[in-house]
């Protein structure tokens, strides 16, 4: 049968991912109901801090990215996580996470949610589900990572790295595709050249990216600012939906920017409501539903993940309202 030649914004799921999700979901679940006493997120466990923000809708955005949440100019209240992707040791070489919530009024008391998940990486380690399958699967036995490297990971290399800067200074990428009007985009939050201010020099403590944020936002009462942009898909094949170790260069487009307030970083009480949101990309408008195998495994692994999260800890999921006070 001949491969279709793909198109800009198509996806095109493999033969037999649907089996490798099913497996995938179980391995996944076999790993974390393993762990003793309340379970841990599955993903980026460690929470650096979870803070207020205001994103703001572009006013020149194109006429054709114009849809959905940015189908006008306007203000929003967000959430942002800032967390690491397995460990908790600041100076080693990790994965480090950026997660925006996007509280979105829809007329009543519970707003929409529209979550940005993106890391300081811009590709995907793993090309497609069954991948991902076989690379859990030889972690779980203790398989090195520079032996999975030689043995068909080589995006591995690289993908964690030690931090050298804080976590307000980084650029960070979805790694996979989203839909936006009529295409697929990528999307990349990058510091913005208006923040003013010095850099906050990082220590040498295991919770260093923790205490940079507290020193800018808390102690010098500082902000930060990212913007919110788009490498849109100019070309099916060499900017495949459905193989995420491929990074998207096409010019990027500003469609956003998210301002982070001064505020106290370390309350209990607030720590712990972000630590007990859900985050995932399918918590989105229509406009902008996840794209390519990688994400349509993420929906149900991600779901799993906080059911089981939730039960072992007691706390019920929570929906934020925008208007929490700590």
């Amino acid at each position: 049968m001949a491969v279709p030649t793909p198109e800009i914004g198509h996806e095109y799921p493999p033969d037999g991912e649907s089996a490798a999700i099913e497996q995938l979901r179980a391995l996944h679940l076999q790993v974390h109901q393993a762990q003793p006493g309340p379970t841990h997120r599955g993903e980026h466990p460690k929470q650096h801090a979870g803070l207020w923000a205001t994103f703001e809708v572009a006013d020149d955005i194109p006429e054709a990215m114009r849809v959905g949440l940015f189908a006008t100019p306007g203000r929003y209240t967000a959430i942002v996580r800032f967390s690491n992707g397995r460990g908790s040791d600041d100076t080693k070489p990790e994965v480090h996470a950026m997660a925006v919530k996007v509280l979105v009024p829809n007329g009543s008391e519970l707003p929409r949610m529209q979550d940005f998940i993106v890391a300081d990486h811009p590709v995907f380690f793993s090309r497609n589900v069954q991948h991902v399958l076989e690379f859990l699967a030889a972690t779980v036995k203790g398989t090195p990572v520079a032996q999975l490297a030689a043995n068909g990971y080589p995006k591995v290399v690289g993908f964690s790295s030690v931090a050298t800067r804080s976590l307000l200074d980084m650029s960070y990428w979805s790694q996979t595709p989203y839909k936006l009007g009529e295409g697929a985009v990528k999307y990349v939050l990058t510091p913005s050249a208006t923040t003013g201010g010095p850099a906050v020099a990082l220590t040498h403590t295991p919770d260093c990216l923790r205490d940079a944020l507290i020193e800018q936002l808390t102690v010098q009462k500082r902000g930060a600012q990212f913007d919110l942009s788009v490498n849109p898909q100019t070309d099916a094949e060499t900017m495949p939906i459905e193989d995420p170790t491929e990074e998207w260069t096409s010019a990027p487009v500003r469609l956003a920017t998210i301002a982070i307030h001064p505020q106290p970083c370390d309350v209990a009480a607030q720590m712990a409501f972000v630590e007990n949101l859900s985050w995932t990309p399918w918590n989105a408008l229509p406009e902008h539903r996840p794209l390519g195998g990688i994400n349509r495994a993420r929906k149900v692994v991600y779901e799993d993940s906080s059911a089981l999260r939730h039960k072992t800890t007691g706390q019920s999921p929570i929906i934020p309202t925008g208007h929490e006070s700590f």
